[in-house]
């Protein structure tokens, strides 16, 4: 009964883990889809304002284009900027658990192997759901952000250069 329950627990806190696993994945791919686009905006602002800017003076569509990029660059270095692979939600530390759940000052402990997985589990859940708000919301609306500020600036220039 007790190695049921413990065999239980312990798929659970796979499961948890699992999911901050994804999470982790999840926000590295964002940033590798970034990273892409950092590359297009470059190739398409140099193509397309070496074509406008041919005669030397920017109109407004030119600057609309540039402030655009600038734009587009802020929103993307935000979702590049290193923050969250060390940030607290993706990882326990062992002195954590240990104070926490092993060595607590109220002299209870978690005896008990399946309370520890038990406690593990309910523990990542939170960290899931903290890293939900605070690291996948925000970087995801960031992302969203810069691929309309892409396709604006693109737009800026296409039109810019069909008006001349």
């Amino acid at each position: 009964m007790e190695e049921d329950r413990e065999r239980a627990f312990r798929i659970v806190y796979g499961e948890a883990i699992h999911a901050l696993d994804l999470q982790r994945a999840g926000i590295h791919s964002l940033r590798a889809t970034v990273g892409f686009l950092v590359s297009a905006a470059a190739v398409s602002t140099s193509f397309l304002g070496g074509l406008a800017l041919t005669d030397g003076n920017g109109d407004a569509g030119s600057w609309l284009a540039i402030a655009l990029f600038v734009a587009f660059g802020i929103a993307s270095l935000r979702v590049l900027w290193p923050r969250a692979e060390g940030a607290e939600g993706f990882s326990a530390r062992p002195s954590l658990i240990i104070r926490e759940y092993l060595e607590p000052t109220d002299g209870t402990t978690a005896s008990d192997p399946w309370v520890l997985y038990r406690e593990l589990s309910l523990f990542s859940e939170r960290k899931h759901e903290y890293n939900r708000r605070h690291h996948h919301q925000p970087l995801s609306a960031y992302f969203g952000a810069a691929v309309l500020l892409l396709t604006a600036e693109i737009a800026a220039w296409i039109v810019d250069l069909a008006l001349r």
